[in-house]
This record gives C-alpha cells, structure tokens and sequence, in this order.
C-alpha cells in the first residue's frame, strides 16, 4: 500500500499525471487517510479529484483508484507530532504506522518528524543507538 499526503497528492493532480505514480510504483491504488481527503475539500479541484476516491476496496477500478481510509486523530499514539503536524499528514503517520507501509510526502517538517519517530523507535524497540554526528545526517 502506499499512502499519499495531501499537497504530494495535490501537485500529481494538478499536472494531471496522478496515474503515473501508480505506474512508477506498480501499484493499481493509492491509500490516502480521511484527514487528507477533508483537507481536499478545501481545493478549488475537490470535485474533480472526488471522482478519482473510493471509501471501500471493493470499489476501486482503473479510472477510480484512491482508496480513502478512515482515521481518528482523538486515538493516535503521536501526541508530539499533534503539536507539529497539519491533520493529512497526521492521518498518513496514522495508517502508515498500522500498516507498515510507505507515505509519498513533500514536506520538510513531517520528513524530520517521521526521521525523528524511527530514531526513537529504534532506540526504544531494538536498543539501537545512533552517534551525534550520524543523528545529525539523518535528521537533515
């Protein structure tokens, strides 16, 4: 599964070449939480884009291949994150963080704040311990 945040999403719409991440990955759908769908209600496009979402995976086809995943923020385990994340990109470390699978995000802040949440795990998880100067690189 491959889950994509809103302003990610967004820009591949816009351009009209959503399908070709599909292709690139080789994938048939493309996951997006409830929290980035309501945020696209907001765009000037939501109509358009609407068109494209499927609320079961019984419904998804080739011309209707956004498959919308319920969240609920008020139950998440990301209590830091509240505080520096917009909701789409809380409800893509949500499902991604259930799942396992990847998120397709273009923003620098939720980038650092997934590096941080990997490095914690790590450490928590595995008792792995990253350098100063190999935390700095990676939290870039």
């Amino acid at each position: 599964m491959v889950i994509l945040d809103t302003d990610f999403l967004s820009s591949f719409f816009k351009i009209g070449k959503l399908k070709l991440v599909l292709k690139a990955l080789n994938v048939t759908h493309v996951v997006v939480p409830s929290t980035v769908y309501e945020e696209l209600k907001e765009a000037p496009f939501f109509s358009d884009i609407s068109s494209l979402c499927v609320f079961r995976e019984t419904e998804l086809n080739g011309d209707r291949f956004i498959l919308v995943k319920t969240v609920d923020l008020l139950k998440s385990n990301f209590t830091e994150e509240k505080i520096k994340l917009g909701n789409g990109e809380l409800g893509c470390f949500i499902l991604a963080n259930n799942s396992g699978d990847i998120i397709l995000i273009d923003d620098q802040k939720a980038r650092l704040v997934a590096n941080r949440k990997i490095i914690k795990d790590l450490k928590e998880n595995d008792y792995y311990e990253f350098s100063a100067e190999a935390r700095e690189l990676l939290l870039k």
